[in-house]
């Protein structure tokens, strides 16, 4: 099972944008568990739609569920 931070990481690498990711492993320590807080705070500093905001908490539910896909469906 993959840990808290490499989920994170993993949704903030679908971003595809290299600031966005630079500014993540600036932020957060390697390996550390990101809290709900914490995530959320960053991943809405980078949305300019609140409509974005539905799959900000889908993807946290893909991170606490510890990667199970099947919160997509």
């Amino acid at each position: 099972m993959k840990s808290n931070y490499d989920l994170v990481l993993e949704i903030i690498k679908y971003y595809e944008d290299e600031d966005i990711l630079n500014d993540f492993l600036n932020m957060f320590e390697v390996g550390k568990n990101i809290s709900k807080v914490d995530y959320f705070k960053f991943c809405e500093s980078y949305i300019d739609d609140m409509s974005e905001l539905y799959y900000i908490k889908l993807n946290w539910k893909y991170i606490k569920s510890g990667g199970d896909e099947s919160v997509f469906d």
